[in-house]
């Protein structure tokens, strides 16, 4: 598809910020000044793309969407932009080294995740969904590293491996809300291993708590909970100049940790209702992070 038959609006608009007080939000402001209209950017792109499997109901209109992004973002690296996105993106300085834009592939694979999530016509198993947050959140993460300078294999690695676990936990918060829109983002052979229908999720029923909902919602938890420590591991053992760099990554890591436990202790509230941090706690972890009290 030629990027001038554009199946997208190219409406130009300023480059979307973090809602105040949400967990992007005090990871972005953990960010170097000068790194934050790229990792803005980057945001604002990823948050573009995976709304297109959401709000577009038709898998071959939401296919093409995707499609024509992935070639936008071919001809923008190429230095022919057309979409106001990416026309920013070219406009900014450039960045200094460590710091880099992500290659094209990086890119491309969270589109690629998309694309075969709206054409999923069966329930993923573990290993499938496992991939897919791997394509999507995984290389969303890896990329914010790239541009904070963490842009070594090892630090790359370790963010994508984060990236999973955020994914995961995600997951996990929207579980019930997700479910009720038509989105199951539980493997078919968890839900069998633990008895619990999908249905028991999209449309739970207030007076009666699935039998096997404690063992998923704890296998759920403590899969995420799991992803994400391996992913600060890793990035911990990464340089101390890598270590700072990844700050932003850190924090948001720490956050979902402390709203995966928030989680693990509201039994099924989480199929009813979100269970979210306030402003103010999340304040509170991403200044710890920064003081080096959390690692």
């Amino acid at each position: 598809m030629n990027s001038t038959d554009s199946p997208v609006p190219l409406v130009a608009r300023p480059t979307a910020a973090p809602r105040p007080g949400s967990s992007l939000y005090h990871a972005l402001h953990c960010a170097p000044p000068a790194l934050r209209p790229a990792l803005q950017l980057w945001l604002h792109w990823w948050h573009e793309v995976s709304r297109i499997p959401l709000d577009v109901s038709d898998a071959g209109v939401a296919e093409s969407k995707l499609q024509w992004w992935a070639q936008e973002v071919r001809d923008s690296l190429a230095g022919q932009p057309h979409h106001p996105l990416m026309q920013a993106r070219a406009a900014m300085p450039a960045l200094v080294q460590p710091s880099v834009w992500p290659e094209v592939d990086v890119w491309t694979q969270q589109l690629e995740g998309l694309i075969q999530l709206v054409h999923q016509t069966r329930w993923l198993d573990d290993a499938a969904l496992q991939r897919h947050n791997r394509m999507s959140t995984g290389a969303a993460l890896e990329g914010a590293a790239c541009i904070l300078g963490g842009s070594s294999a090892a630090a790359r690695s370790a963010a994508r491996l984060l990236g999973m676990g955020l994914r995961q936990a995600h997951q996990v918060a929207r579980l019930g809300l997700d479910a009720r829109l038509g989105w199951v983002n539980v493997a078919i052979d968890v839900l069998q291993t633990h008895d619990v229908r999908a249905h028991q999720l999209s449309k739970p029923d207030p007076n009666q708590v699935p039998a096997g909902w404690a063992g998923l919602l704890q296998h759920l938890t403590q899969q995420a909970h799991a992803s994400i420590e391996q992913g600060l591991t890793a990035i911990n053992a990464l340089s101390a100049a890598e270590v700072q760099a990844l700050l932003p990554l850190r924090v948001l890591a720490h956050i979902h940790l402390a709203q995966l436990q928030e989680i693990a202790g509201k039994g099924d509230r989480i199929l009813h209702e979100r269970v979210l941090l306030t402003p103010l706690r999340k304040w509170w972890i991403s200044q710890r992070v920064r003081w080096g009290w959390l690692h």
